[in-house]
């Protein structure tokens, strides 16, 4: 489990296999923190680390998190959030995030203004029930609230400490982010439809 408050790290390689990807990740902060077999979350996504050297982390990404997520947009370079599970010591800064990426979502719209970014982003409405005004939601890993929501359309406003901490600065129009909705969200609706 997570909280969607996360670090930057580089995507260092990526060997593309028929059955899935070698991932390494590149972190001076998070990966001297990490043996074999933690899970870390990547844009959101948990993986297990296989290997570790140095300052680099790896992962094999299997071809279902390929196709579910933007892992399949990877280069070497990327920019990538990543975090580490909750710990019992930890402060819950953000929201329980289980780092299991529902689908990717799709940047309609962008405004920077002096104080924030607003995001525009839109989804499968299918999920639509999901995604409430101030509730939770992740973005590539990051915890945010929901300012706006109109069907499957909903905005965010990015303060600029995120964006600096994270790789939604970079986003553009057009561009694809991991989004996984509030879990509470989703227990709530199976307890109810019983």
């Amino acid at each position: 489990m997570f909280t969607g408050i996360v670090e930057s790290a580089i995507i260092s390689s990526i060997d593309v296999q028929e059955t899935g990807w070698k991932l390494d990740v590149t972190s001076t902060s998070v990966t001297p923190r990490v043996k074999l077999g933690d899970s870390v979350a990547i844009d959101g996504a948990c993986l297990s680390v296989i290997a570790i050297h140095n300052d680099t982390m790896s992962f094999f990404v299997s071809t279902e998190s390929i196709s579910k997520t933007i892992i399949k947009y990877y280069v070497a370079g990327s920019k990538v959030n990543i975090e580490l599970p909750l710990q019992p010591t930890s402060f819950l800064g953000g929201h329980y995030v289980l780092g299991h990426v529902d689908d990717t979502a799709l940047v309609q719209n962008i405004v920077v203004s002096d104080t924030a970014w607003f995001i525009t982003i839109a989804f499968d409405a299918s999920f639509s029930k999901y995604a409430v005004y101030k509730g939770s939601i992740t973005i590539n890993g990051v915890s945010l609230t929901v300012n706006k929501t109109d069907q499957n359309l909903l905005e965010l406003c990015i303060i600029p400490i995120t964006l600096e901490k994270t790789n939604l600065s970079a986003l553009k129009i057009g561009d694809r982010v991991n989004i996984e909705f509030d879990i509470l969200a989703k227990y709530t609706e199976k307890l109810l439809s019983k």
